[in-house]
């Protein structure tokens, strides 16, 4: 939390309804998450790999598969783990792309060398692994890395071109296959992937319709707190925060403030320049005030050209220069060409007691005070009952 005081140098821009809810950030975090999972899948395939391959050295049954492609494909694995750590995030799309070819393109080969080795060798428990469950993660893969519609397809083609090279297996003449193997090839390789596909898509599929609902009923309530036109949170909004500062007041034994301003002679603006000049009028003020602010500060537009304030740990002795700051601020600000645009302020001080209810009223009275007397100008309330302190700063 900043120090209590109103000549800190902390500066913030203003927030925008985009910025509230995202912006352009929003749109990189779908990638951020997809390089996450290809780190953390990347170094497993590649451990899958290699281990394959020293089993097969080791057993003493390696041949041309496990020594001239799972052995590359390990570090090809590897290389991509570490692309997606290095590259930026709108590029991870290639080290997709390069996964999704390397990955089902191993198990494929895999599966080629399977059937090509029962057609001219027959069955042979030493040498015959079932790959099934590796084609379903190829197909997974393709379902969690690709976009909802073209994720199925690329799942179903590439089962359909298992189905393709099995067929062409079962037509050219072999020796019979046992039935144990041909009730795995049946279940295993025809049924079991499509079923898989179509479940796991439509999990997919409901959990994006689902996460896509609950992003739009956060950003709906986001943008029922803020203000279209400066991007600040709205009166909706004060309630809220009002709570959180007086829980910390309460705790802390810190003072709370509140100011409420409005633009002088506003109409006069609208009615001169176009009421286009005057909302740009109330977007440049808007700028000023979260530039001279602290960011515990928090600006809210109550409504047409009033604007309230809630200042937390603003002892009394600040407050007062707090005001005439932001009030000299506006005043030196070129909104107009040809006129000055000022401000007048009513301030008061919160007590621990007090809730919300009497913050409008008590810093309406003081601006009325300052409206009163003058315009551009500070007017602060101590108590509800206390006597308006005019602070004069005439420009």
């Amino acid at each position: 939390m900043d120090e209590p005081t109103v000549f800190g140098n902390r500066h913030h821009a203003t927030r925008t309804t985009t910025d509230k809810i995202g912006g352009a950030s929003m749109l990189l975090t779908p990638l951020k998450t997809e390089r996450k999972l290809l780190i953390l899948l990347l170094p497993l395939f590649a451990l899958a790999a290699s281990s394959a391959w020293a089993l097969s050295e080791l057993q003493g049954q390696a041949r041309w598969y496990e020594r001239y492609c799972l052995v590359p494909s390990a570090v090809g694995f590897l290389v991509l783990m570490v692309a997606a750590i290095v590259l930026p995030v709108r590029s991870i799309w290639r080290v997709r792309t390069a996964t999704l070819v390397l990955g089902p393109g191993v198990v494929m080969v895999r599966f080629v060398q399977l059937l090509m080795d029962l057609h001219s060798d027959g069955f042979d428990e030493n040498y015959y692994f079932n790959l099934s469950p590796w084609m379903i993660l190829c197909a997974a893969l393709y379902i969690f890395l690709l976009p909802v519609r073209l994720s199925w397809r690329f799942a179903l083609a590439y089962w359909g071109s298992s189905l393709v090279l099995l067929a062409v297996f079962l037509v050219l003449p072999s020796e019979p296959l046992p039935v144990q193997v041909q009730t795995e090839f049946l279940l295993n390789y025809v049924i079991a992937p499509p079923v898989f596909i179509a479940l796991l898509s439509a999990f997919t599929r409901l959990r994006t319709d689902y996460v896509r609902a609950s992003t739009h009923a956060a950003d709906l309530r986001e943008l029922a707190l803020l203000d279209g036109l400066t991007g600040l949170q709205n009166r909706r909004a004060f309630r809220q925060s009002f709570k959180r500062a007086k829980a910390r007041q309460l705790r802390n034994k810190t003072p709370l403030c509140a100011m409420l301003l409005d633009i002088d002679h506003f109409k006069r603006v609208n009615d001169t320049y176009g009421h286009q000049v005057g909302d740009e009028v109330l977007i440049k003020l808007a700028s000023v005030m979260t530039r001279e602010l602290r960011g515990t500060d928090e600006v809210f537009r109550w409504g047409g050209e009033e604007f309230l304030l809630l200042l937390e740990e603003t002892p009394s002795e600040h407050l007062e220069q707090l005001a005439e700051r932001l009030r000299a601020a506006v005043e030196k600000e070129h909104f107009l060409e040809k006129s000055t645009v000022t401000i007048s302020i009513g301030a008061t001080h919160i007590l621990p007691h007090e809730d919300e209810d009497v913050v409008y009223p008590r810093a309406d009275e003081a601006l009325y005070v300052s409206k009163r007397d003058g315009r551009n100008r500070v007017t602060i309330i101590d108590a509800p009952k206390g006597k308006p302190a005019t602070a004069d700063f005439q420009p």
